[in-house]
């Protein structure tokens, strides 16, 4: 059992993901939770986005794939966040 657990852990770990700008950079949950968190929502629901983002990944995700997972849950879960989230991506293209 803790075998499958390390394996299952590994493989985020060892994931590389695309930026928009082509570069890959390997895949960072507390990179995520942190922006998640900057953009107003609680620990928690910044916790179960970065699981449910970190249990879906696969060799070639891009960073979009990962941007649009975690404004789809905002969006339902935390309208305030969303907005701020959304905010930054404007101030930020």
């Amino acid at each position: 059992m803790a075998e499958q657990q390390q394996m299952e852990s590994r493989s985020w770990q060892e994931t590389m993901v695309r930026k928009t700008n082509n570069q890959e950079e390997q895949f960072n949950p507390d990179k995520i939770r942190k922006s998640i968190q900057n953009a107003g929502a609680d620990q928690k629901l910044a916790d179960e986005i970065t699981q449910q983002i970190q249990s879906s990944t696969h060799s070639g995700m891009t960073t979009t794939e990962i941007d649009n997972k975690i404004q789809e849950t905002l969006k339902q879960r935390d309208m305030n966040a969303y907005n701020n989230w959304m905010k930054w991506k404007e101030q930020h293209q």
